[in-house]
């Protein structure tokens, strides 16, 4: 199949490559409307600090086609930045996420702000706002099937809600370009290789899982071995003999037997052996 066109077609310059990071909140509609508006300020919110506190303070303050969509937000930046949004980016939002929840539990017991998250790179139209077609192309349609990808929503449910709050899945080629280059600085194991399947989107791709903070559901540290009761007092007939088996109590008498005095129980004979030597 020709992707370019007939012959004929008109050309168009490729438009620039650009990095997209696209995040949504776990179980959004589950909160009451105070909850929605909590989340949904607290998204942003904790982007901007981890950004920051990740050395990319540029991307916020010059995002490309920034979008917050009240339970997630998508925001795009030139791909000299895809190292640093995996590590230490993904790490720093973990850590963020961690540092709300306090406050969101002093609200709400059960208000809890978990996120999955996406990146991929590609072609994207970028004029700054002055078109409509901007980051329209198959990079921003990838990472949002990216991120509703069922396991990546697997990989939070079989985590610790207070432990994992962040899921995080990346493109092949993010992978390939910034992972495997060893640009971003974190292993390769550190990723999984899912297949991302959506049929009814009719879209089907390799992604990589990346848990900054894994951890299991309901684990919990393996008990103590209960401290061993002391063994009963073994009975005269099962004490062990005071020497092995078969083996007569040995003594030697430097003088006459009347000065031998044997205490306690005797088990085998007495052998007498007199030195005549002295």
């Amino acid at each position: 199949m020709n992707h370019c066109g007939t012959a004929d077609s008109t050309r168009m310059p490729l438009p620039p490559y650009r990095a997209v990071l696209a995040v949504d909140a776990e179980n959004f509609s589950g909160n009451s409307d105070r909850g929605y508006q909590t989340l949904g300020q607290e998204i942003p919110r904790v982007l901007e600090q981890s950004f920051r506190r990740s050395g990319l303070d540029a991307v916020w303050k010059d995002p490309r086609f920034p979008r917050h969509s009240g339970d997630g937000f998508v925001i795009g930046m030139e791909p000299q930045y895809l190292p640093s949004l995996i590590h230490p980016f993904l790490e720093t939002l973990q850590e963020e996420l961690r540092r709300l929840q306090p406050r969101l539990a002093s609200q709400d017991r059960a208000l809890r702000l978990r996120l999955r998250a996406s990146i991929d790179v590609g072609p994207l139209p970028d004029t700054g706002g002055r078109s409509h077609i901007d980051a329209m192309g198959e990079a921003m349609v990838q990472v949002h099937r990216l991120l509703d990808a069922s396991e990546v929503r697997a990989e939070l449910k079989a985590s610790d809600p207070d432990t994992t709050l962040l899921a995080a899945i990346v493109s092949r080629r993010v992978y390939e370009d910034a992972v495997l280059s060893g640009f971003c600085g974190v292993h390769p194991s550190r990723f999984r290789p899912v297949h991302v399947s959506i049929p009814a989107k009719n879209f089907a791709a390799e992604g990589y899982l990346h848990i900054p903070t894994p951890s299991i559901v309901g684990a919990a540290a393996e008990p103590a071995a209960p401290d061993r009761e002391p063994d009963p007092p073994a009975s005269r007939s099962e004490a062990a003999p005071p020497n092995a088996a078969g083996t007569p109590n040995q003594f030697t008498n430097h003088g006459g037997a009347e000065n031998i005095v044997q205490a306690g129980t005797v088990d085998g004979g007495i052998r007498f052996r007199k030195d005549h030597g002295r």
